[in-house]
C-alpha cells in the first residue's frame, strides 16, 4: 500500500494514476517533440514511481502552520499536542491542569497550547520515562505548586543525570500509582524494563484514552534497533499489556497523530514476525559455509559478516509483507533483526 496526498494506494493504482498524468502531459498530437516531451514525462513517472518502491508505506505530515503545533481534544478534559513529530498529552480540570512529558525545544509551545484552552495553572506533571528528547523542558514548568510523577527507575535515572532541565520527581511510584483530579483518574502502570527502566503507561479508563512512549508508534516498524531497548522480550510483554487496558486512542509520543488500538496490534504483530524471521534466518545461514568463502582473515570481521548475514535474510523475509504496511522498514528493519538475533544468541536460543 502507498500514501498518495492523504491516501493510502495500493501499487497498481499509484501506477495508473502516473500513467494519467503522463499521458495528460503528453498530449494527443503525435509530433518529433511530442515523444520527446512522452518519454520526459514517462521518466518522471518512473522515477516517482522508485521513489515509491524505497519508501513503501508512508503518511504525509501536516502543515502547522506559523504555530508550530496543533491541539486536538480527544475527550472530555483530554487533550492531544503535536508539534508533527513529537507528541504528548495534557488533561484540563476545575482543579488545575495536568500536562506529560514537556517536550525538548517546545515547552513554550506546550505552555502556548494550553492557554488556549484553559487559564488554570498547572498542578501535575506526568514524567512517562527519563529521556531527553520527551522531558527535556520539565524545567519550564517546574515551580511551587507543581508535583512532578513518575516510576521509581525514572527518579533514580534523573537523580544520576542532575540535569537541571529535568527536575527528579517528588512522587515515585513502583508498578500502580492512581492521580485523582478534578474529577479524573490518571493510571500510571509500570509493565516492566523495556524501553529502558521506568517506561510507564499513562491511561485514563473513563475516557479510553492510553499513552505509552516509543514502544509502538502507529503504523511505522520500531525505531533503530527497538530504540536500544534493554530487553526486547520486557519489550514486547509490554505491548500485550497495554492491549489488555480497555482504551480506543493511544498516544505514542512520536507521529503527528494518535493510532487505534488496531495499529498498535499491527505493530505487535510486527514484533512476532521479526522475532520468527530472525530464527529462521539464523537457521538459514551457515557460518561455516561463510568462513570458508570469506577473504577476511581478521576472525572478527569475519563474525560480522555473518551477523550482517543474518540480518539481511531476516530483513528479505519480512519485506514482502511489511514493507507496504509500516513506515521506517527500510531504515530500521535490518536493526530490528540484530536485536532479536542477539537476543537469541544471549538470551534464549530459537
Amino acid at each position: 500500500m502507498f500514501f498518495v496526498s492523504g491516501l493510502r494506494c495500493p501499487k497498481v493504482l499509484v501506477n495508473s494514476i502516473l500513467a494519467v498524468a503522463v499521458g495528460m502531459l503528453s498530449g494527443c498530437v503525435s509530433t518529433p517533440e511530442s515523444h520527446q516531451h512522452s518519454a520526459h514525462n514517462q521518466a518522471v513517472a518512473t522515477a516517482a514511481a522508485a521513489d515509491f518502491e524505497l519508501d513503501g508505506y508512508y503518511e504525509s505530515l501536516p502543515s502547522l502552520g506559523k504555530k508550530g503545533y496543533f491541539v486536538e481534544q480527544l475527550a472530555p478534559e483530554v487533550y492531544f499536542f503535536s508539534t508533527g513529530i513529537y507528541n504528548n498529552l495534557f488533561f484540563v480540570t476545575p482543579e488545575g491542569v495536568v500536562i506529560t512529558d514537556p517536550i525538548k525545544g517546545k515547552g513554550k509551545l506546550l505552555k502556548q497550547a494550553i492557554r488556549e484552552v484553559t487559564s488554570q495553572p498547572v498542578r501535575f506533571m506526568i514524567y512517562s520515562h527519563s529521556h531527553l528528547d520527551h522531558i527535556g523542558d520539565a524545567y519550564l514548568f517546574a515551580g511551587e505548586g507543581v508535583q512532578i510523577v513518575a516510576q521509581v527507575e525514572t527518579g533514580k535515572a534523573l537523580r544520576k543525570y542532575k540535569d537541571r532541565n529535568r527536575p527528579v520527581p517528588h512522587i515515585n511510584f513502583g508498578t500502580n500509582y492512581t492521580l485523582s483530579i478534578g474529577g479524573i483518574s490518571i493510571e500510571l502502570i509500570y509493565p516492566g524494563e523495556g524501553h529502558g527502566k521506568g517506561n510507564s503507561i499513562i491511561y485514563i479508563p473513563s475516557r479510553k484514552v492510553l499513552m505509552y512512549v516509543d514502544v509502538a508508534t502507529p503504523k511505522s516498524v520500531p525505531f533503530k534497533n527497538f530504540a536500544y531497548t534493554i530487553d526486547i522480550a520486557s519489550h514486547t510483554r509490554g505491548i500485550e499489556k497495554a492491549l489488555k487496558l480497555d482504551f480506543d486512542v493511544y498516544v505514542a509520543g512520536h507521529l503527528h497523530r494518535t493510532g487505534t488500538r488496531q495499529e498498535m496490534e499491527e505493530v505487535l504483530a510486527y514484533h512476532y514476525a521479526s522475532k520468527e524471521a530472525s530464527i529462521k534466518a539464523i537457521k538459514n545461514v551457515s557460518y561455516l559455509k561463510l568462513r570458508a568463502k570469506t577473504k577476511t582473515k581478521d576472525i572478527e570481521n569475519l563474525f560480522g559478516e555473518y551477523l550482517t548475514e543474518v540480518a539481511e535474510q531476516c530483513y528479505q523475509i519480512l519485506k514482502p509483507e511489511w514493507k507496504h504496511r509500516l513506515m521506517g522498514f527500510e531504515a530500521f528493519t535490518r536493526g530490528n533483526c540484530d536485536i532479536w538475533i542477539s537476543y537469541h544468541r544471549t538470551h534464549k536460543a530459537p
